[in-house]
């Protein structure tokens, strides 16, 4: 399988390097054949010719914030933790025109056993930070290693146009090295012309407060939501899927089957603790002896049933989190969950951050793996997002988004 970096992308690149630094050759290639593109030699392509090309796909870190600080993780070399920094890295990048992206969308991109190799599913995507990690086992990822293979959803709604828009997301569990006080996010995002996106943020490391990302939210708690918006509530939003997107409903019938179909569009909550109430969560997904992956949330047999678990579920990781559609969405296991339902259950990760002005933000990110069962003429779906203070605060967030023809979320993008 090769690379989306076609043989133009290759001469354009040749040319950017030979520019920018006198090269005469581009970087190794890796043993399938694939070519390779390095931190170093990405900088200089996008500090030396505007490589980007025209129409170019747009690419933007929209979490964390580009102004928030991140907390260091516990994890030391040789004495490593999963109560690392915790938060959440999202990606969201969008096409121009018809040249797609190559992708694979997925409840699960994961595979750290190809970590600074490029990613299967998304082979075009390229991301770096200029500072060592520690692992949870105690072991170092070089600083400006590819970390594509780290991030764990992909998901792509239809944007207006000709083009589309996809989402990646990372529950980070590493750590941060002692002497670490501030760091470097950067991306690049390469389409099928071999036509490059980049983004670049800034991160301030906090230092001598709070250890780990699990350490800035209290542990999740029962708590009540009286459907009411309170003044004192957290202050939510929903920037996935964005209005006007459309997403893909999925198969309407038989079960959907992902990720080969279903409707595979992304949805990020975030949730602002400006009142200081606490919002409990447990980012690493240790908060429920159901978890099946560390560093997931995924609670599933919380979801509503209406024969087995006829009670609205709530994600023991995330018990504040209240996430409905109106309508039903059928799961992989054919089980129908009723419009209005909860849906936090079955969401993929979460993370926490402090904000500039030292506030609690924590993210939460889900694919979703199923298919919204619309009724006849129907065009839209209204996706409701509330969150509940660990005080009973409740505030919440509603987009209405349309339906696009592709009923396959797949089939928005080519596969690798």
């Amino acid at each position: 399988m090769r690379h989306p970096l076609s043989k133009f992308s290759a001469v354009l690149m040749h040319a950017a390097l030979a520019a920018a630094a006198g090269l005469a050759s581009l970087p190794g290639h890796a043993a399938d054949g694939a070519e390779s593109l390095t931190y170093p030699n990405i900088i200089k392509i996008r500090d030396g010719m505007g490589a980007r090309g025209d129409l170019a796909p747009i690419a933007r870190i929209v979490s964390p914030l580009a102004d928030s600080q991140i907390v260091p993780g516990e994890g030391r070399i040789g004495a490593g933790s999963v109560n690392g920094t915790g938060f959440v890295l999202n990606i969201e990048v969008v096409t121009r025109d018809a040249t797609p992206i190559a992708a694979k969308e997925s409840l699960n991109i994961r595979n750290t056993a190809l970590l600074g190799q490029v990613n299967p599913n998304i082979p075009g995507l390229y991301v770096f930070l200029d500072t060592d990690l520690v692992k949870p086992d105690g072991g170092v990822i070089p600083k400006n290693t590819n970390l594509a293979n780290l991030f764990n959803i992909l998901g792509t709604d239809d944007t207006p146009g000709a083009g589309v828009t996809l989402w990646l997301g990372w529950h980070v569990l590493e750590s941060l090295p002692l002497d670490t006080n501030r760091f470097n996010i950067t991306t690049a995002v390469v389409d099928t012309a071999g036509r490059i996106g980049f983004d670049r943020v800034s991160m301030a490391v906090l230092r001598g407060g709070i250890t780990s990302g699990q350490a800035l939210t209290p542990l999740p708690i029962d708590v009540f939501d009286d459907g009411i918006d309170d003044a004192d509530g957290p202050e939510v939003t929903m920037i996935a899927p964005r209005v006007p997107s459309r997403v893909s409903p999925g198969p309407q019938t038989g079960n959907p089957t992902p990720p080969a179909n279903a409707s595979l569009f992304f949805i990020q909550v975030a949730a602002l603790d400006r009142s200081r109430h606490g919002i409990g969560v447990s980012e690493n997904g240790q908060g429920t002896a159901a978890r099946s992956v560390l560093g997931t949330i995924l609670d599933g047999s919380q979801i509503q049933n209406p024969i087995t678990h006829p009670s609205n579920g709530t994600n023991r990781n995330f018990p504040g989190l209240n996430v409905t559609f109106d309508v039903p969405l059928r799961q992989p296991n054919g089980n129908v969950v009723p419009a209005g339902s909860n849906l936090a259950p079955i969401f993929n990760v979460a993370g926490s951050e402090l904000d500039a002005d030292g506030y609690v933000v924590t993210t939460a990110d889900w694919v979703v793996g199923g298919s919204l069962l619309m009724p006849a003429g129907k065009r839209s779906v209204t996706i409701t997002a509330r969150v509940t203070d660990n005080a009973n605060r409740t505030r919440s967030v509603s987009h209405v988004v349309g339906i696009s023809p592709v009923e396959n979320g797949q089939n928005l993008t080519p596969a690798p």
